[in-house]
């Protein structure tokens, strides 16, 4: 079943739907749009494991995985 997507989950599903529709559209039909709480646990890992500040692990998720180029 999973957890509601927070504002940030919702920010990134808007993304993708409007720059990356034909991913949004796959990630769709195969029950994995909702794998934008991925960006939650790799943030989380950036903090905890690799020691980042969390401005920096942001950055990173962000840039590299959440908002993806256009």
């Amino acid at each position: 079943m999973g957890f509601p997507l927070g504002s940030l989950g919702l920010q990134i599903k808007a993304h993708w739907k409007e720059h990356r529709p034909k991913m949004y559209a796959q990630l769709q039909r195969e029950g994995k749009l909702r794998g934008a709480g991925v960006t939650g646990e790799t943030l989380c890992r950036l903090e905890v494991e690799e020691k980042l500040p969390y401005d920096q692990a942001w950055e990173l998720v962000r840039e590299e995985w959440a908002f993806l180029p256009r």
